[in-house]
């Protein structure tokens, strides 16, 4: 089987950022640093990106939140740092289409884009809360990953992009939201993104013995479904999360 290696990039950091959107319920009022985490894996014939990173400083300050974004985490940048230029990149997986997980979608002009049905059709008319987060038409804007929407290629649920990479239907977080399982030479990872925002919330922060959903959510029912389906995937596999700066205790996985 093909075996990939996994890179994160940091594209910007919540600096002040409330713990408890992430950890349902948790720590309220206790503010962490997190990173806005977009993933690049590579293969012999392979150049991917699991999520596309955010917006600018200015952007994120009008619309969002605040965020600090150095010229080095600039995601075109990050990835040219790492080698790659954007051409190159040939697929990208977008684990959901929350604005800072797919704002930088249209630079990478050679890039198929795999996105879950149920996302697209949420995304195009969400619950008035998540508005916001998709930079949705109710707000009178256009949502950054529609401008590359002739590049979308849609899915509906669990789906083998090629050997050694699935992607999972695993909504919750979203209605269409999706994780992605890669295959390396040290076994399976899995690019969890917001489904598990911290590594906490699945090693150390559980709730009647199952690990902690996001405080940010559609569906608590299915997103507790989604929990126990991907608990014994998970067992077998390494955690990648979504906003957790333990992702970035090492430039690539598995460590060398």
């Amino acid at each position: 089987m093909e075996t990939y290696t996994i890179r994160p990039i940091c594209a910007g950091i919540f600096g002040a950022a409330e713990k408890s959107n992430f950890s349902y319920q948790k720590d309220a009022g206790t503010k962490l640093a997190a990173p806005i985490l977009m993933y690049l894996v590579q293969g012999r014939d392979t150049c991917m990106l699991v999520d596309t990173g955010c917006c600018g400083e200015a952007w994120a300050a009008q619309y969002h939140h605040p965020l600090t974004q150095t010229p080095e985490m600039e995601p075109v940048r990050a990835l040219r740092d790492l080698g790659v230029e954007p051409e190159e990149v040939t697929v990208i997986v977008n684990t959901h289409l929350h604005w800072d997980h797919c704002f930088n979608n249209h630079r990478f002009p050679n890039a198929r884009i795999y996105v879950q049905r149920r996302e697209v059709e949420f995304a195009l008319a969400p619950v008035p809360t998540q508005y916001t987060y998709y930079e949705s038409p109710q707000l009178g804007m256009t949502p950054p990953w529609a401008k590359a929407m002739d590049r979308l290629e849609v899915v509906d649920g669990d789906f083998r992009l090629q050997e050694g990479i699935d992607l999972l239907f695993a909504p919750g977080h979203t209605p269409g939201f999706q994780c992605v399982r890669i295959q390396t030479e040290d076994g399976p990872y899995l690019i969890a993104s917001d489904c598990v925002g911290l590594i906490e919330n699945w090693e150390e922060n559980l709730t009647h013995g199952l690990p902690t959903p996001s405080g940010i959510h559609v569906d608590l029912r299915e997103y507790y479904d989604t929990i126990r389906r991907l608990l014994p995937l998970a067992d077998a596999a390494h955690i990648l999360p979504g906003h957790d700066a333990r992702a970035l205790e090492h430039s690539v996985y598995p460590p060398r």
